[in-house]
């Protein structure tokens, strides 16, 4: 049994902690016993999401050599734009965006 010392008497832990009274203005919360370890485990989808994000971490947002490439397409006047296919993309996304 542990035991505190208090001034020429002897006064157990348990007495002393029942007995014992919170300073002005403190708040008193109950203490959660600690647990030992807690485990925690992720599902598959978790995991996969994870990876996921780790992959797309490491790619660039902006491919340069294509951007480059499209730059030299305009200037050099090689760049063709076909207003039907964007018509068709933009019904398509449209589209999908309704169902």
């Amino acid at each position: 049994m542990s035991a505190r010392i208090d001034g020429s008497s002897i006064i157990s832990i348990d007495s002393y902690r029942t007995n014992a009274r919170p300073a002005a203005g403190a708040s008193v919360a109950p203490v959660a016993p600690a647990r030992a370890a807690d485990t925690v485990r992720l599902s598959d989808d978790a995991v996969g999401l994870s990876a996921l994000d780790k992959t797309l971490s490491s790619i660039p947002a902006v491919d340069h050599g294509r951007v480059a490439a499209i730059k030299a397409a305009v200037t050099e006047g090689r760049y063709v734009i076909d207003p039907e296919a964007i018509a068709t993309r933009l019904s398509h996304f449209d589209w999908q965006l309704e169902n």
